[in-house]
C-alpha cells in the first residue's frame, strides 16, 4: 500500500481544537458577545469579509499576550485524536499541513514544532498591542489566507488532497479539494451546495476514514 501522492490539509480552530480561538479572545477579553453578533450578522450578510470580521474583533482586545495565554491554555483543548493520526501520516510518510485563518502564535500554544517537527502551519500572525491586536495576514485575500491555494499547488504538483475542515474559512478549501472531510457548519454548506463530504466528528473518526478509503484505492 502506497500514500506517496495524497497530502492532507486541516483546519485549526474548531477543527483541531473543541473551541475557535478568535471567538473565545473576542467573547474573554475582547468586545464580547456584542461585537461577536455584529460581525457575525453582517458575514453572514455577506456585506463584511472574513478578514475586515477578524480585523474588528482583534482590535478590541487590549490584553497582553501572557493574560491570552494563560486563559487560552486553560479554556481550549486539542481533539487527543489528533496526535495519534499525526503520528500515522508521519509514518506513512504523508504530508499534513495545517491552514488557518487564524494565528500562528495561538496555534504555537498548541502545536509547538518542538513536538511536532514535520507538521507545516500556514497561518496569519498577530500583535498584541496595548491599543488593540493588530493583524498581519498572510496575504490580501478577503479571508486574509487564501487557504484553497495551498491546495490548488497540491493538485497541481499531482498530490490528490483531503481537507478536514469545520467553518466558514473552510469553504473554498472544500470547493477545491479533491475530498472533504467536514463537520459543524463546514458540513452544511457542502449539503448546500451539493459538495460530497464525509462527516466527522473526531480525528479517530478521520483516521478511520481515511486508511478506510486509501484500502479500498479510493486515493
Amino acid at each position: 500500500m502506497t500514500y506517496s501522492k495524497l497530502h492532507i490539509f486541516t483546519d485549526f480552530d474548531g477543527t483541531i481544537t473543541d473551541t475557535d480561538s478568535l471567538v473565545f479572545l473576542t467573547k474573554e477579553l475582547g468586545g464580547g458577545p456584542a461585537i461577536l453578533e455584529q460581525v457575525g450578522q453582517q458575514l453572514r450578510a455577506n456585506t463584511m469579509t472574513l478578514r475586515d470580521g477578524i480585523t474588528a474583533e482583534m482590535a478590541t482586545i487590549r490584553a497582553s499576550f501572557d493574560d491570552a495565554e494563560k486563559l487560552l491554555r486553560a479554556k481550549i483543548q486539542v481533539d487527543p485524536d489528533f496526535n495519534p493520526f499525526v503520528q500515522w501520516c508521519r509514518a506513512q510518510q504523508i504530508p499534513l499541513t495545517v491552514l488557518s485563518a487564524g494565528f500562528h502564535e495561538v496555534i504555537d500554544l498548541f502545536l509547538p514544532s518542538s513536538a511536532f517537527p514535520e507538521l507545516e502551519i500556514l497561518a496569519s500572525r498577530i500583535q498584541p498591542l496595548e491599543t488593540g491586536w493588530r493583524c498581519v495576514f498572510r496575504d490580501d485575500s478577503d479571508y486574509g489566507h487564501d487557504k484553497a491555494a495551498a491546495i490548488q499547488q497540491a493538485r497541481a504538483a499531482g498530490f490528490y488532497t483531503v481537507f478536514i475542515g469545520d467553518g466558514l474559512s473552510d469553504r473554498a478549501s472544500a470547493e477545491v479539494a479533491d475530498e472533504v472531510l467536514a463537520k459543524r457548519y463546514l458540513a452544511e454548506y457542502c449539503r448546500t451546495r451539493g459538495i460530497a463530504c464525509q462527516e466527522f466528528e473526531t480525528f479517530a473518526d478521520v483516521l478511520r476514514l481515511v486508511v478506510k478509503r486509501s484500502r479500498v484505492g479510493l486515493f
